[in-house]
């Protein structure tokens, strides 16, 4: 068996306690850098691909309306 075929924890088994660590602590780094990056697209508003194409038209139901929404409140003018 090569190292292609064998699983990661198989390969895992293969490392002593030390290098375990280091794989544990790039793993860790790995996730954290995914997180950022999906937090980061989150905050500049960027839309998964094809979201749109998949939303777009989602209501079929023909008497699917926007309710009357009433009258804003009058507010006194600025100075």
């Amino acid at each position: 068996m090569t190292t292609t075929e064998k699983t990661l924890a198989e390969l895992m088994q293969e490392l002593s306690p030390t290098l375990h660590q280091q794989v544990r602590d790039f793993v860790e780094f790995l996730i954290e850098k995914e997180r950022r990056e999906h937090a980061q697209q989150t905050e500049t508003n960027d839309w998964p691909e094809v979201w749109f194409e998949r939303t777009a038209g989602s209501i079929s139901d023909p008497t699917f309306v926007r309710p009357p929404q009433g009258e804003p409140e009058v507010r006194l003018p600025l100075e």
